[in-house]
């Protein structure tokens, strides 16, 4: 029996979904909501992302680090959450909402020092703690599951997975279908992707010859 690839069949190289190797998003794939440019570095900055889990607050941060460098530092649950975060002239701590405010106030003196830049991401509002050290905050928010995001977010990552240019793609997401899986997804883009990745999926098994 010849076997045909069924994302062929549509298309496409692979499952556009597909959970990617790395968290930092290529460009084509990218979707600015309007907090693409990065925070200049060592300008003695707070900036903090906040948005629940799978909101986008890690992509934002791995975007701009793309652009700035700068170290990152993801603070895990449990007894490593006591690791002293990291200080440079631009620092991008994910999931800040866990530092222990001790170790927090002892890094944003540091930070202060050197007037570093520091990118946070979090789910609770950390702002009176770089501003009492004299930070200027800047605070973004994360909400941003909507139809209109969501459509073009899926164009845009199925363009990426296009097999040519010359061939047509017979996938695309339905206004109603995109309303469905933004009410099922509870605000998280992840979990968004994990219902797109099985829609494609049963779209290309379910195509023909």
């Amino acid at each position: 029996m010849c076997y045909s690839d069924p994302y062929h069949k549509i298309g496409l190289r692979r499952n556009p979904f597909i959970a990617p190797d790395n968290l930092e998003i290529p460009s084509q794939r990218w979707l600015d909501f309007g907090f693409s440019q990065a925070p200049p570095i060592q300008k003695r900055l707070f900036w903090q992302v906040i948005g629940e889990k799978g909101a986008g607050k890690t992509s934002h941060l791995l975007h701009w680090r793309q652009q700035t460098g700068g170290v990152y530092y993801y603070c895990q649950p449990g007894w490593k959450r006591w690791l002293l975060p990291p200080v440079a002239k631009i620092a991008y701590w994910d999931e800040a909402n866990r530092i222990p405010l001790p170790l927090l106030l002892i890094s944003l003196w540091r930070s202060r020092l050197i007037n570093a830049t520091i990118v946070a991401g979090t789910r609770d509002n950390l702002a009176k703690f770089p501003d009492l050290l004299g930070f200027e905050v800047t605070t973004i928010t994360l909400s941003t599951l909507c139809v209109e995001n969501v459509l073009q977010w899926v164009k845009n990552w199925i363009e990426a997975e296009r097999l040519s240019p010359l061939i047509p793609v017979c996938l695309e997401l339905t206004t109603d279908n995109a309303k469905k899986i933004i009410a099922d997804s509870q605000g998280s883009w992840r979990k968004a992707a994990n219902y797109l990745h099985i829609w494609a999926a049963q779209t290309a098994n379910n195509v023909d010859g």
